[in-house]
């Protein structure tokens, strides 16, 4: 027989909410519970470093040497005069220079050192701490090495003396027709390294089943590299184009402890024509910032580009895939 008592409702406990036939459920939070461990970084990352952009954006419309002087407001004369200084332009000239060579070279060298050292390959260890250690190592540590051997009586003219080649010594560095020159080849050297361990890491994930399968089919190393082991680390190259044309734009330290821009400015980049107007007696902070501001827009555009049309290309290969035709 049922009983007609009325039934007591337990009271909800916190963080509990009932429906309405009484039973007890978990409310669910309105900001979730491991937002508490983010904020610190939030804090740091909206506070300091967008901050500092819109900051940045902000002051590019003054004329402001810093300090307690006057901010003079002059609207967009400082992108104005950025768009109209020759050594603007060849800083930007240098910067697609740079990244090309760069860039090339560590796909080519990366892709070499990887392949090779999946082989079995005497002191194999060993050469992987050699081409890992211009990586690891400070540019500030290596610029007085890269000084000594392109300088005048440096290593590189010595070993051109020595072979009988005196007469192509020159100064590397102290000439405006081959300081870029040595700055791009310090880049090569101590970017083979970084593309070598990400495209190692790619290559070992590739399935050695399919690797096994080409070389049944008769598919030589050659062969198997261009089309079995290079279509699975297109990503990899991907990522070091952008990670490359971000590098190029922002390049300073080797740079500056090399060459300092010079001569008459024919190495000069983005970062070292940024940090000499920041740091010159006669200073304009506004217009710093609006070099600043251009260089933050181009390097999100052309890695926006760069995302979008490798986005478009997987997309078409995919389709092509799908309706069965060979790509």
């Amino acid at each position: 027989m049922t009983s007609l008592a009325p039934r007591t409702v337990e009271p909800a406990r916190p963080g509990m909410q009932a429906d309405q036939g009484g039973r007890r459920r978990r409310a669910v939070p309105l900001i979730p519970g491991g937002f508490r461990w983010i904020i610190p970084a939030l804090v740091i990352s909206v506070g300091l470093i967008y901050y500092s952009i819109v900051y940045s954006g902000y002051i590019s419309f003054f004329d402001w040497r810093g300090g307690r002087s006057p901010m003079n407001p002059v609207g967009v004369d400082n992108y104005v005069e950025a768009f109209t200084d020759p050594v603007f332009w060849t800083a930007i000239r240098n910067t697609v220079v740079y990244f090309v060579v760069v860039f090339a070279v560590q796909v080519v060298g990366g892709v070499f050192f990887a392949a090779a050292l999946h082989s079995k390959v005497w002191l194999g260890s060993l050469y992987k701490v050699i081409i890992v250690i211009p990586v690891v190592v400070a540019p500030a540590t290596l610029a007085p090495a890269h000084i000594q051997v392109w300088q005048s009586n440096g290593t590189v003219n010595a070993i051109l003396d020595a072979i009988g080649l005196g007469a192509l010594t020159q100064s590397w560095i102290g000439q405006s027709t081959t300081s870029l020159m040595v700055v791009i080849l310090v880049g090569c050297w101590g970017s083979i390294g970084f593309g070598f361990i990400l495209y190692f890491g790619a290559m070992t994930q590739i399935d050695p089943e399919m690797i096994e399968a080409g070389r049944v089919d008769g598919a030589g190393n050659l062969r198997i590299l261009f089309s079995l082991v290079l279509p699975n680390v297109k990503a990899i190259t991907i990522s070091l184009a952008i990670l490359n044309l971000i590098t190029a734009l922002k390049l300073f330290d080797n740079v500056w402890l090399i060459t300092q821009g010079g001569p008459a400015h024919s190495s000069e980049f983005l970062g070292t024509m940024i940090y000499s107007e920041i740091a010159a007696s006669d200073r304009n902070l506004g217009y710093a910032s609006a070099l600043s501001v251009i260089l933050l827009v181009i390097a999100v555009a052309t890695s926006i580009f760069i995302q979008l049309r490798s986005r478009e290309r997987r997309a078409k290969v995919a389709k092509a895939v799908k309706a069965g035709v060979d790509v």
